[in-house]
């Protein structure tokens, strides 16, 4: 039976922990080593600050997961929540909390700053970590405790390149861009396919999180011209920057990144998502794949909408943490690296095959889409099924 615990602050944010505190929780932590760890799994998701829009989807992915994998628990088996606060210190706090409380598995770190924050708290408190959604290149090569489901941020930027470039022949391009760990990750390999190997030109680059980026990103538009642009960042800052080019009448075509799309984002700004293309990690809400159908028909059914990558992350995330669970004989850290590394062989999720590399990766090359009337659609079904139309026109004008 699960035990799940809300352990969120009412409104005020964690207390961050002294000294001693933190020494009697890693040595709560070593007890409880010492004498065999219980399954007891840890779940760190924003559930308010500005990232709680990605937690409501994340929880829902993992609340399902949990109720569909039932059968699948291990005795014992807990699950202690804790809230990010969309901060990285307070998400360092928790998980030193959670873990203190005998979690020893974590499901967290979804945005990237707040999960190189728990870095260094994974090695302090001898624990792992699944990551549902945290893509900065550089984070599974500083840790060997760190895994994730999601891809990695230079897979996604290569193909914003390629696809802007290539697919929709624009050889100009101006950035907006956060100052972010996010930013750091995708911007690179952006940079790399589209300037460098493509030839393409980079009119400028905006930080949209400084003062006067409106202002600057004005000026780059009218003396340069760009043909298309590229939008690193999260939700809120993603539409602040389409508000401002739809504002100036930009007409080129907008990519923005995995990060921006939640439901409630394209729900709350229909206007001003319409037309937007983004690479998306593997996840199509539009596979035959039975797996992703019945996710997407319990998802809709339970919470009458469609399921985001985010829930479909978490999900897969949730699932592998119970495989793991369910298939260690002593819930040890060392015991769980080693299932984690070795025993999830292609092992079937909704957003494609996970099997972890050697960094604890998985490789899922994103796929593009676009948002089309309310809608998040694979952009290749979108074209071939927009060819169907202009043929099934062509043939009835030929009838006469």
């Amino acid at each position: 039976m699960i035990s799940a615990e809300t352990n969120a602050p009412d409104g005020g944010g964690a207390v961050k922990p002294a000294k001693t505190t933190i020494l009697l929780t890693l040595a709560a932590v070593v007890a409880l080593s010492a004498c065999g760890s219980k399954p007891v799994v840890g779940v760190l998701l924003p559930t308010t600050g500005e990232a709680s829009t990605y937690g409501e989807s994340m929880k829902r992915g993992i609340d399902l997961a949990l109720e569909i994998d039932q059968e699948a628990l291990p005795a014992g088996f807990q699950v202690l929540w804790g809230d990010t606060a969309s901060d990285p210190a307070t998400g360092a706090a928790e998980m030193r909390r959670l873990a203190g409380e005998g979690a020893v598995l974590f499901v967290a770190g979804t945005t990237s700053d707040t999960a190189r924050a728990l870095l260094p708290v994974l090695d302090e408190t001898d624990s792992i970590a699944v990551s549902p959604s945290a893509s900065a290149p550089s984070l599974t090569k500083d840790s060997r405790r760190f895994f994730r489901v999601f891809a990695s941020d230079e897979l996604e930027g290569r193909r914003a390149g390629r696809f802007l470039y290539d697919d929709q022949d624009k050889t100009s391009v101006i950035i907006y861009a956060a100052n972010s760990a996010q930013a750091q990750g995708i911007e690179p390999p952006f940079r790399l396919v589209f300037e460098q190997a493509m030839g393409g030109e980079i009119v400028g680059r905006v930080a949209i999180d400084e003062n006067g980026w409106e202002a600057e990103s004005a000026d780059l538009l009218a003396a340069n011209n760009p043909a298309s642009a590229y939008i690193i960042g999260y939700g809120d800052e993603t539409i602040e920057a389409l508000r401002h080019l739809r504002t100036k009448g930009f007409e080129g075509p907008i990519c923005a990144t995995s990060a921006f799309y939640t439901s409630q984002i394209v729900e709350e700004n229909p206007e001003l998502v319409e037309g937007v293309f983004f690479p998306q990690p593997a996840f199509d809400i539009q596979s035959e794949a039975q797996l992703t159908q019945d996710f997407v028909n319990s998802y809709q059914q339970r919470f009458q909408e469609d399921p985001d990558i985010y829930a479909a992350h978490a999900f897969d995330a949730m699932r592998v943490v119970i495989f793991v669970a369910s298939e260690s004989k002593s819930f040890s850290p060392v015991d769980i690296r080693k299932l984690l590394a070795f025993g999830v062989k292609e092992f079937p999720g909704v957003t494609g095959i996970i099997q972890f590399n050697d960094y604890g990766d998985v490789h899922h090359n994103p796929i593009m889409f676009i948002v089309k009337d309310g809608h998040v659609i694979n952009y290749e079904r979108y074209i071939e099924e927009e060819k169907a139309k202009i043929r099934e026109k062509i043939k009835n004008l030929l009838k006469g």
